[in-house]
């Protein structure tokens, strides 16, 4: 090749280089921001979301997110009504405000396992199995929620009646719920399991059981879209949700780098968080898609809740539409 032509092909390289420097430049310069909302902030259910941010996935989409974090669903549907937040990320039972006047619906599924909460208990070592829990105060996030649902869903499935566990709202936030645990206001409390792995490798606790111990199916995390985003950008829900499962597909194949990025989220020990993500890893839907028996679990806990006084058309309450 002579000197010419290799300073010709060098020019042209150069120029892609800068083209494509340029355009990467422009797409982040005009990221869309979008406000994407945690309805607790240390569950590892909602750690794609970091790890999407953390890999550039939705960055690749064209998407700056900002995140924020609330101690229970009451707290996010407060802020979807006042228009505060874009995206809703939260439990299943969360549709049961759309009837109510909620502007949201719900777009993709996360998971169907219950096994992403679990009862934690304190260092009593009388509290261990199911049957200890009876007549016991147990904390949830607030009434009206998927926590509280499952500990109703616990009386009933063995049986309790008025005399099973007693809910107590608490809130969302790890420190309430730990404060409560230790000053006796509650003898348990439902959150992620990795909470109960940390009590125990700290001698303060341990978890006594995960749901699917009583509940088999469940559309137990859903991602939800605000009513103005579905009405004027339903692109950008599209993106967002390719960014999402995308990360999931990364957290399958990449064990050691989303234990790391789980843990700054959790702030949970390596051992806790390895514990964690081999338990719940593969019950992560890979697309977002709803499951009949699930959505008659979630139904059927409207009615339960006395958020509903019938079952509802579930269909009014979700779309695939916007999945990839």
């Amino acid at each position: 090749m002579s000197r010419r032509s290799i300073r010709t092909t060098k020019s042209l390289c150069f120029m892609a280089g800068f083209i494509a420097a340029t355009l990467s430049a422009g797409a982040l310069a005009h990221a869309e921001t979008l406000r994407v909302g945690k309805v607790v902030a240390q569950n590892f259910g909602f750690v794609p979301l970091n790890v999407g941010v953390a890999e550039g996935f939705f960055k690749s989409q064209g998407l700056d997110i900002k995140e924020f974090d609330f101690a229970g669903g009451a707290k996010q549907q407060q802020a979807l009504v006042a228009g505060g937040i874009d995206i809703a990320i939260g439990g299943g039972t969360d549709m049961g405000f759309i009837p109510k006047g909620s502007p949201m619906i719900g777009i993709a599924v996360i998971t169907a396992s219950p096994k992403f909460m679990g009862f934690i208990a304190g260092d009593d070592p009388s509290l261990r199995a199911m049957a200890d829990l009876k007549g016991k105060k147990v904390g949830v996030t607030t009434a009206g929620s998927t926590t509280k649902w499952m500990v109703d869903q616990l009386n009933q499935s063995q049986g309790w009646g008025t005399d099973g566990a007693i809910p107590v709202a608490i809130g969302g936030a790890l420190s309430t719920e730990l404060a409560a645990l230790k000053t006796h206001e509650v003898a348990a409390f439902v959150d992620a399991p990795a909470i109960g792995y940390q009590l125990e490798s700290e001698h303060a606790g341990h978890l006594m059981f995960t749901a699917d111990a009583y509940i088999k199916q469940l559309d137990l995390f859903v991602i939800y879209a605000a009513n103005p985003l579905v009405a004027q950008n339903p692109g950008t829900i599209r993106r967002f949700l390719r960014g999402w499962f995308e990360a999931v597909q990364y957290m399958r194949g990449h064990r050691d780098e989303t234990i790391e990025i789980a843990r700054k989220i959790t702030g949970f020990s390596k051992p806790v968080e390895e514990r964690e993500y081999d338990l719940l890893m593969p019950a992560f839907s890979t697309t977002g898609k709803f499951d009949t028996g699930a959505l008659a679990s979630l139904a059927q806990s409207f009615v339960d809740l006395k958020m509903l006084p019938q079952k509802p058309d579930m269909g009014k309450f979700y779309t695939e539409k916007f999945l990839p």
